[in-house]
């Protein structure tokens, strides 16, 4: 999530007169908000991140920003939409982002052309030719940026109505830089499924590092 609601940020100063309060001279900082406030926080924490790994991917860096962003604000509590419910990945992505904790991902997703070409070819489908009743599932390869002889075991935060499986739920890792393939399946469960958007997440552990990857579903 990148925090570009009412930041503030250094400005040119106001020449308006009515922007001053009376007695006051104009200042060289203003609130703003909005993709100007945003992207500036994130490239500042992928700058820090690529500094640290200078031989990762760009995907690498923003994987590792995603996984270890966290979704509990200063409190505690979990990340508020601007209605004050509970936000979801809709509302905040993958989370607020702590470039700090990013530094030390555990695991990491990067993309290859394949993943590009098969993004194309299945963009803009109309949901109507989306296939309905089937189950889906999605394959993922995880990459060990930590350290060797690694074991990670999934959890998953399923929504209300949904049936989600990960196999194989433990991924080892032998050495630094190996790879481990997964796959997470998602189906409905019953006549529970409301129609709709449903959130949930993906989350491994090996005791030392959280690797929390959000999905949305959408049932038709």
């Amino acid at each position: 999530m990148a925090p570009g609601v009412s930041i503030l940020a250094a400005t040119i100063p106001s020449a308006d007169k009515d922007d001053v309060p009376p007695g006051k001279k104009p200042s060289a900082f203003a609130i703003k908000s909005g993709t100007s406030m945003a992207c500036p926080h994130v490239a500042g924490g992928a700058a820090f991140v690529k500094s640290a790994h200078p031989g990762w991917t760009p995907s690498m860096v923003r994987s590792a920003l995603m996984t270890t962003a966290t979704t509990t604000n200063n409190l505690g509590r979990p990340v508020a939409s601007s209605t004050g419910s509970a936000a979801t990945g809709h509302d905040m992505g993958a989370g607020e982002t702590s470039p700090l904790r990013a530094l030390s991902p555990g695991l990491v997703f990067d993309t290859t052309l394949h993943d590009y070409l098969n993004f194309l070819c299945s963009y803009g489908y109309k949901e109507g030719l989306v296939r309905k009743g089937k189950p889906v599932a999605v394959a993922r390869t995880a990459i060990n940026v930590g350290p060797s002889n690694a074991t990670y075991i999934a959890a998953v935060e399923a929504p209300p109505g949904l049936t989600v499986r990960v196999s194989p739920d433990r991924l080892v890792f032998s050495k630094r830089w190996t790879t481990a393939r997964y796959e997470v399946s998602f189906s409905v469960a019953g006549a529970g499924a409301s129609k709709g958007y449903a959130h949930g997440a993906v989350t491994w552990s090996d005791g030392a590092h959280t690797v929390r990857t959000p999905f949305a579903v959408n049932v038709v």
